[in-house]
Formats: C-alpha cells, sequence, structure tokens
C-alpha cells in the first residue's frame, strides 16, 4: 500500500467519477480508511449540492454585471496598428518576391523528382496532423477542468 495520500483534488475526483481516476489512487482509496472516510465526506457533499434547487434572482443579473464592467474603446490602439502593419510588411516582403519570380521558382521545382516533393508533403501533413491533434487534447483537457461536472 502506498502510505503517501492522494491530493485533495484526486480524492475529489474520485468521489465524482472514480472511472477517471489513477489506478494508484483508486488502489490506494481502497485500503486505506482514512482516504475512504474522506471520499464519503464528499460524495455526501456533492449530492447535497446536487439536490440544492437552481438560484433565482429577482433581478437581471445579466445587466447588473454588464453595467460594472468597463466600455470598450473602438479606437484602434498602437499595438494594434504595429501589428497591422508587421502583417502587410511581412506578406509585402514575401509575396513581391514570389510574385516577382514566379517562373523562376516554379521552374526549380521542375528538376525534383516527384517522389521527393510527395515526401515532402505527406511529412508536412503528418506533422500539421500531430499538432493539431496535440493541441485539440489539449484544449478537451482544459475544457475536462473547468467543467466541473
Amino acid at each position: 500500500m502506498n502510505n503517501i495520500h492522494p491530493y485533495e483534488k484526486e480524492l475529489q475526483q474520485y468521489a465524482l467519477d472514480k472511472s477517471d481516476s489513477n489506478p494508484e489512487v483508486i488502489a490506494h482509496i481502497e485500503l486505506c480508511p482514512d482516504c475512504k472516510a474522506e471520499i464519503s465526506t464528499y460524495q455526501m457533499l456533492f449530492s447535497e449540492i446536487k439536490e440544492q434547487p437552481a438560484a433565482a434572482f429577482d433581478f437581471d443579473l445579466r445587466e447588473l454585471v454588464l453595467s460594472k464592467l468597463p466600455k470598450t474603446q473602438t479606437r484602434l490602439s498602437t499595438d494594434d496598428i504595429i501589428a497591422g502593419f508587421l502583417i502587410v510588411f511581412t506578406c509585402s516582403c514575401i509575396g513581391i518576391p514570389v510574385y516577382v519570380f514566379r517562373k523562376i521558382i516554379l521552374n526549380t521545382f521542375i528538376d525534383i523528382p516527384p517522389i521527393f516533393i510527395y515526401s515532402i508533403i505527406i511529412s508536412t501533413t503528418g506533422i500539421l496532423i500531430i499538432e493539431i491533434l496535440s493541441l485539440y487534447k489539449k484544449y478537451i483537457k482544459q475544457m475536462h477542468l473547468l467543467n466541473f461536472n
């Protein structure tokens, strides 16, 4: 048995949904009477919270909160202007030479065997897919942390 008790967050996760918990945490909790007592307390607390009726306000909460927020300015800030200039400048530095030398650029790819071009396209697509999937997994994990239920 592991003598180190799980963190409160792990105990709460176990109380909410045992299947999402780490197997080491599950094994510890099943053998530790102190952790079992905390789990039963959390389960009772969570069940009582779920039984509470939804809050009903006699005023418009949305309007009350929105009136307290500072008004946003619609003018462009200097950071927005600089960022826009950098985007236009970068696109110009790339776009103008590509347009001027488009025939030369196209002719450079004529002598390359198609297998190399296909391998570059496939490897780039694979890397992009892996990166997009990792970003999606991170997004799902963050959303799961935000959705406590």
